[in-house]
């Protein structure tokens, strides 16, 4: 997964692969049959163990969503020290033209990330932390819109400052911030 993430599909060799894992090439193909299989079981781990986890995290368990949608869009640019690989959904998807058997995985990942935040969403016009007419779904598919293009920034070595102006759009978007009623 970590070597997919930093090299993409194409980028890494299968003796990049072999040392990745410690498998030698009979094993890694008894196993996953193909680079193709193996590029697909990480991508799944990857939606799996990372992706859903950050939506957790950031997206259904804040008491603030909104604070909670921030939060997820500024922990892409704010990793510290060590350069970030980027996240393999959006590396792929960038590939992807070139790796059509992974767009299904792809697809689950991002759609799993816009389910976050139309929950999150939901719950923030719930405590009127957000405008009652806001079009949920609408919004959901802007902020994961937002978030991709922010994430092909941060690969690109767009200061954070500019990030943040970016992440203030995209909460701007949604309407008036609204004070919650407690």
């Amino acid at each position: 997964m970590r070597l997919f993430r930093r090299r993409g599909y194409h980028g890494a060799s299968l003796r990049d692969v072999e040392e990745a894992t410690g498998l030698h090439p009979g094993s890694l193909y008894r196993t996953f049959e193909s680079k193709d299989g193996l590029f697909r079981a990480a991508l799944d781990a990857y939606n799996d163990q990372v992706v859903q986890d950050r939506v957790r995290i950031h997206l259904l368990e804040p008491s603030d969503p909104v604070a909670g949608i921030r939060s997820f869009f500024t922990s892409a640019f704010e990793t510290g020290l060590d350069p970030d690989p980027g996240c393999l959904l959006t590396n792929t998807a960038v590939e992807s033209y070139i790796v059509p058997q992974a767009v299904s995985g792809v697809h689950r990942g991002l759609d799993a990330i816009e389910s976050g935040f139309a929950d999150a969403l939901t719950r923030a016009r719930a405590l009127d932390l957000l405008p009652a007419d806001l079009d949920v779904e609408e919004s959901a598919a802007r902020l994961l819109a937002l978030y991709q293009g922010l994430l092909v920034l941060v690969r690109a070595g767009t200061p954070r400052t500019k990030l943040h102006t970016i992440t203030d759009g995209a909460l701007a978007s949604l309407g008036p911030a609204k004070e919650a009623q407690r």
